[in-house]
Parts: C-alpha cells; sequence; structure tokens
C-alpha cells in the first residue's frame, strides 16, 4: 500500500504490514452504518442513484428518508457496515474505474489470501461488497443499447432462486472454488503463476532480400491443457520514420482496399495482399511481408527501421483470450539485422503500469497485445487524431496521458439529458490518477524519459477535432483538428484533458496559442501532416 489514503493517511503504522488497515480502522467501523448507498445502486439501479446524488446535495438527510420511501422493503438490502471491506470493495467495484477484475484479489491481499478466502468469510455480506444484487441498466438508445449493464454479475443471476442471503455459504461450498484469488485470464493457478511465465514467443530472426522482409518466430511452453502451438498468431510490422520511435507506416492504417497494410492474422483464413505464410506447424511460424510500396521510402532515407512484432492469441477452455507478451524486435533494414538496444524503454511496465493493471489489455482491447508497449504504439500512431478522444492524438503518449488525466471516451455520444450518463460522466472526469497526481511521472516512466519529446526522435501529430453534443451548453466551441508538434502532442494532453474536463475555453485557446508560438500548430488538411514531417526532420539531416 504506498499510497497515502485521504491525502495524508498510511494504511500501516511505520510501514509494518502487521499493522494493516490499523489507521483505517479508526474511523472504518465493523458495526458503523454506511451511508453511502449510490455505491450498490450505481449497479443496481443507476437511475434511482443519480436521483439519490441529487438529492443529497441538497439535503442527505430527506435524501435518505426519500431513498427509503422509494425503495420500500428492498431498502433493508443496501445497508452496510462501514467496514473496512465493505467501504473497499464497495467504491472499488462501483464506483471508482477500478484499472482490473475483482476477482484479482492477490492485487492487495497478495500473502494473505489463505486468510482471506477462510470459508468463514464465504457469506452473502463479502459477495455483495463486490457484487451487484440484482444488476441494472440505464435508459436504451435510440438502438435499444445501454451504456450501463451490470445485470450480467449480479447475485440474482449467479445465485439460483433457492439460494437466500441468510444461507451459510460453506455449508455447501468452499470459498475458494469460486474465487482463487486470481484473476483467470492472467494466472494459470491458485499459486499465482501467470500463463506469461508459462508460455511465451520469441522472434528469432528476420532477413531482407529486396522489398521482402522474411520473419521467422516460435512459441513454447504449456499451462495445463493449453499449449502454445495452438496460438493464433498476428503479426505486425511497423515502418519507422527517419530516427524516430514513430511510425510513418503503421501496421493498422489500410490501403485502398481497406485491407491493414502490415497487419497479419497467421490464421489460415485472413488475406492480405503483402502477407505470405510459408510455413505454421507445430509452433513455429514463417512469414513474408511484401515492403513494395515503401520501396522509395526505403531508398531516400524516410523508412530506416521496422518493428517486428507478433500478438499471440491462445484462448482458454471458455473461449476467452489469456494474458501473454506480445513480442517486438527493431529491425534495421540497411543493416539487415536487428538492431535491439536502439530504441530504449520509455515505459516501465512491469513496476510502472502494472501496479495498476497487473496485465495490461485485460480491461480493455484483448490481452494478446500485454506486456509491451511498444505493440501499442504499433496502432497508437502519430498520423491519426483519437477516435474516441477529442483534441488529442491516437499515439500511444496523447491517448495513456488523456485517459489517465480522466478525459472522457466519446464525448459527443453521452446524452446530457439522461442523468445516469450524465452522472457516470461527471463520476468520471473528477476521478484522480490512482497515484494522486497526474504529474507522478515516474509512476509509468522511466527516468528521464519523460522531459519535453527531443523533435529528432518523435514524429508530429494530429489532434483531434472537438466532438460537438448538442444535449449540453458548454464554453468550448468548435476547435478544428490541428498538426502540432510533440511536445504539444504529449505533455499537451494532459492539460489539454483538464481543461476539457473543467470546460475552461480560455485555457485551451491560450495553450493553442503558447504551442503555436513556440513551436507550431496549423489546421489539419490533405497533406498538411506530410508536408510538416518532410520540413521539421529536414532540418535533423
Amino acid at each position: 500500500m504506498p499510497y497515502l489514503k485521504h491525502g495524508n493517511i498510511l494504511a500501516q503504522v511505520e510501514n509494518d504490514p502487521a499493522t494493516d488497515f490499523y489507521t483505517c480502522k479508526a474511523c472504518h467501523l465493523d458495526n458503523g452504518a454506511g451511508g453511502h448507498f449510490e455505491w450498490q445502486l450505481l449497479v443496481d439501479n443507476p437511475q434511482v442513484a443519480a436521483e439519490f446524488l441529487a438529492r443529497a446535495e441538497v439535503d442527505e438527510d430527506a435524501a435518505v428518508a426519500w431513498l427509503e420511501t422509494e425503495l420500500g422493503a428492498d431498502f433493508a438490502q443496501y445497508q452496510y457496515n462501514t467496514s473496512v471491506m465493505e467501504d473497499v470493495h464497495r467504491s472499488h467495484a462501483m464506483e471508482f474505474p477500478y484499472p482490473q477484475s475483482m476477482a484479482n484479489c492477490a492485487t492487495c491481499h497478495e500473502g494473505k489470501l489463505d486468510i482471506i478466502l477462510a470459508d468463514e468469510n464465504f457469506v452473502y455480506q463479502t459477495c455483495q461488497s463486490c457484487h451487484p444484487i440484482t444488476g441494472g441498466t440505464d435508459l436504451p438508445d435510440g438502438d435499444g443499447n445501454f451504456t450501463v449493464d451490470t445485470t450480467g454479475l449480479a447475485l440474482e443471476t449467479l445465485l439460483p432462486g433457492f439460494h437466500t442471503p441468510d444461507m451459510v455459504c460453506s455449508d455447501c461450498h468452499q470459498f475458494s472454488d469460486f474465487h482463487n484469488g486470481y484473476d483467470p485470464i492472467i494466472y494459470a493457478d491458485a499459486q499465482g503463476t501467470r500463463y506469461s511465465d508459462l508460455i511465451s514467443v520469441s522472434i528469432d530472426g528476420a532477413s531482407l532480400a529486396g522489398n521482402i522482409l522474411t520473419i521467422n518466430f516460435s512459441a513454447t511452453g504449456t499451462a495445463g491443457a493449453l499449449d502454445a502451438v495452438n496460438i493464433v498468431p498476428t503479426v505486425l510490422v511497423g515502418l519507422y520514420g527517419y530516427d524516430t520511435k514513430d511510425y510513418i507506416v503503421g501496421p493498422h492504417e489500410r490501403d485502398a482496399e481497406r485491407n491493414r497494410l502490415l497487419e497479419f492474422p497467421v490464421d489460415g483464413e485472413t488475406v492480405n495482399p503483402r502477407f505470405t505464410t510459408v510455413s505454421a506447424a507445430n509452433g513455429s511460424w514463417e512469414v513474408t511481408a511484401d515492403l513494395s510500396m515503401w520501396a522509395d521510402m526505403m531508398a531516400d532515407g524516410t523508412v530506416r527501421r521496422a518493428e517486428i512484432a507478433v500478438m499471440p492469441e491462445l484462448q482458454n477452455a471458455d473461449g476467452e483470450v489469456i494474458a501473454l507478451v506480445a513480442p517486438s524486435r527493431t529491425f534495421d533494414l540497411g543493416a539487415n539485422a536487428f538492431d535491439d538496444g536502439f530504441y530504449g524503454d520509455i515505459v516501465k511496465v512491469e513496476e510502472g503500469c502494472n501496479n495498476c493493471h497487473d496485465a495490461l489489455s485485460t480491461t480493455f482491447h484483448s490481452p494478446d497485445r500485454g506486456g509491451n508497449i511498444v505493440v501499442c504504439r504499433l496502432c497508437h500512431i502519430t498520423k491519426s487524431g483519437g477516435s474516441h478522444l477529442e483534441m488529442q492524438s491516437r499515439s500511444i503518449d496523447s491517448y495513456a496521458h488523456s485517459i489517465h488525466s480522466m478525459q472522457y471516451f466519446d464525448f459527443g455520444d453521452i446524452d446530457f439529458t439522461d442523468p445516469v450518463e450524465a452522472l457516470e460522466y461527471e463520476h468520471h472526469i473528477n476521478f484522480p490518477y490512482p497515484t494522486h497526481g497526474i504529474t507522478n511521472c515516474e509512476s509509468c516512466h522511466v527516468a528521464g524519459t519523460f522531459n519535453v519529446p527531443d523533435q529528432s526522435r518523435s514524429l508530429s501529430g494530429i489532434l483531434s477535432a472537438s466532438d460537438p453534443n448538442d444535449t449540453i451548453d458548454r464554453n468550448i466551441g468548435t476547435v478544428p483538428s490541428y498538426v502540432t508538434g510533440p511536445g504539444s502532442r504529449a505533455c499537451g494532453a494532459c492539460h489539454r484533458a483538464e481543461w476539457i474536463n473543467e470546460d475552461q475555453a480560455g485555457e485551451l485557446t491560450s495553450f493553442n496559442q503558447h504551442t503555436k508560438a513556440f513551436g507550431y500548430l496549423l489546421e489539419d488538411g490533405e497533406g498538411v501532416l506530410d508536408t510538416v514531417i518532410e520540413k521539421i526532420m529536414s532540418f535533423f539531416e
């Protein structure tokens, strides 16, 4: 527990694990009456939660009285004690944007799972602290879809009808039968062994002949019934621009026929005109990629290196993709050899990202993308604006910074006349970065890699336009898509997110003008980005 609670309170006394939550228990009493009814309501009845919170802003006691009348006999099931377990579980499972599965008990209880999962703790109160009771949805949109739907995780869904809250679960079951304390997408067993420790993929060789890049890779290992030979890999090749860390050709981009440029699932079915499967058997693959489309760029030095990556998809018995590490290696096209040390690490995945996520991509995208930020960057390139994030770039720096500054996805799609959607938005943008400050750059970054980017090592990028929404009045008006530099794109992402969330149009405009005066900011249009990249990079040739 490295972080202070409530801003100034350590969860341990004198950093002694034997004193876990001692200071917390001074207020979080096991017999105190909990008052955050909205936590359970958010996952059971979002409409009532929104109304309750609106009333509580005026008069909290009157709001509770209204809720008791509104729920009638059901009000009793929302009463709880203020124990550390109840308050922590409920807040993290039901209100906070918790970045991993709540079933991953080891995140907080590492080394003490035998105590946590003891059968005496297997009671309805424990289950209810994480699970919805009935589950609920927001109002359906015009297509009948819901933004919020928690019914699949509800106790009423998971438990057969004859179960009642007063039953003693351990009379028939063991707690560990349902939860072993580890996320089954990440871990292979109840001892905390990761799938990625048992099964791995390696890029073994590459060579360039003319414009044909030959790639050899293999997979090894087993985890119970899962065998690496059954992996369905996707090969990606990104072409770096000049000596920068960014891609002038992203594998996820499309050609005129809508084929991915340099992304190829080796599944025996997918056809990509630039890829050929030479062999695929017994956990070894050989694939060729035709780079002829970019022969001129390789000849004139625009493209000097490629990043070769493999996303290893392997499904468990339930058809779920498990978390494995996606390997990548840098290949020097001129030297016709790997150059693994050319680009240093920027982000600390294990000591940084996984402090919160445990394994990247298990709660967003898919777990076969995990373990390697370079693979994230193969799709999150600077050449596109943020598709879900207004006034941001799709580049991984802009995306990650704005997401962790709590900017909301798809602002234009929010119906602010729906009190549930409005509440979800307000909650989201007001959450703090979990290390209590987005300025804590070393929570993710390798020391020395979070200064203003070197323009000789990072390409210009596109910021998306503002996302109009006619269900709310806001000060920020129409902002066009811009082409700008790496400092504005990366560092500016945090600042823009803050001003977008707070609807501070003046500060946003001032920042844009600042980056224009001391760098460049041009309204995007056909060919603008290409012209800017060529001009900027010519200064370093």
